[in-house]
């Protein structure tokens, strides 16, 4: 822009010497080039605003450079050494002994997680995990197998899909329209989301070392309309995946939402607390830059 200005104020110079009568003519001239050129960096100012502003609503894997960058975008466990992880669930294990040994099939991975999850302290490791067995053998979740919720499944409502996202996570996909809260029964739909969620589990400890941790949830809202609307079900997912699998589901996608979504999330939001910032709401197109090229879990 300064450029064109001094260009403009150059020209004017000129045209008073050469030609006094002109003036006028050239303040007006030189006045229109320094509104376009302001104009125009405004507008690239603009431009760049929206972008940068597009990029934090948006969490676009493709964008990122490394693993470690695209976990940082989600939810997920802090990185510790692995001494010091064997070392704090020795000292768990050993205090859970001396405790009553509640912990005692507890396998290695699962009090592991937690032990991560509150980021080594034993005691809060051993109670979040002792609570989280609890809860599992008291709602009836202990030993979910798919025979469980086979009729549950087969509504289609939500499925693990083959498919991982571009980031490696396993993904469950929910198709609102199939879920009716006048038709459904809450406590299987609850039982599948829980098992939905251990089969990704199991799917990434089968793969070992190396293998994403995490997983994703995307709710398609297509078609969605206030008979799919299901509160109760919210509280119930809400308190899953941030009391008993924390930091288990790094982001949640919700695709196509209507106008009439709105006084629903209005409700959700608040319940999520500071999770909230997990979730974006994208359209199908955007939706598809989560996953691989010639994906076709949107199709």
């Amino acid at each position: 822009m300064n450029e064109n200005v001094s260009k403009s104020n150059r020209h004017f110079s000129s045209k008073i010497r050469s030609d006094p009568m002109s003036a006028t003519s050239a303040m007006t001239t030189m006045t229109h080039t320094m509104t376009r050129a302001i104009s125009s960096e405004r507008a690239r100012r603009r431009s760049r605003a929206m972008t940068t502003n597009a990029r934090r609503m948006i969490i676009r894997p493709d964008a990122l450079s490394s693993s470690e960058e695209i976990a940082s975008r989600g939810l997920t466990l802090d990185a510790f050494d692995a001494k010091d992880v064997e070392r704090a669930l020795g000292e768990l294990r050993a205090r859970d002994a001396e405790d009553g040994n509640a912990l005692v099939d507890a396998p290695d991975w699962l009090v592991t997680w937690f032990l991560r999850d509150r980021k080594l302290e034993v005691d809060k490791a051993r109670e979040k995990t002792v609570k989280y067995l609890e809860w599992r053998a008291r709602d009836g979740f202990d030993d979910l197998s798919t025979v469980d919720v086979d009729e549950e499944a087969a509504t289609g409502k939500a499925v693990l899909l083959s498919e991982r996202d571009a980031c490696g996570r396993s993904v469950v996909y929910v198709t609102l329209t199939k879920h009716e809260v006048e038709t459904r029964d809450l406590s299987r739909t609850c039982r599948l989301c829980v098992r939905l969620v251990d089969e990704a589990l199991e799917r990434s400890r089968a793969e070992g070392e190396g293998a994403v941790e995490t997983l994703m949830c995307v709710f398609d809202l297509r078609g969605f309309t206030m008979k799919n609307a299901d509160i109760d079900f919210v509280k119930f997912f809400i308190k899953c995946i941030f009391d008993y699998f924390p930091k288990r589901v790094s982001q949640v996608l919700i695709v196509d939402a209507p106008w009439v979504f709105k006084p629903v999330w209005a409700v959700i939001k608040p319940l999520m607390g500071k999770y909230a910032s997990l979730v974006r709401q994208v359209k199908v197109s955007e939706a598809k830059e989560y996953f691989v090229e010639g994906s076709k879990v949107f199709e």
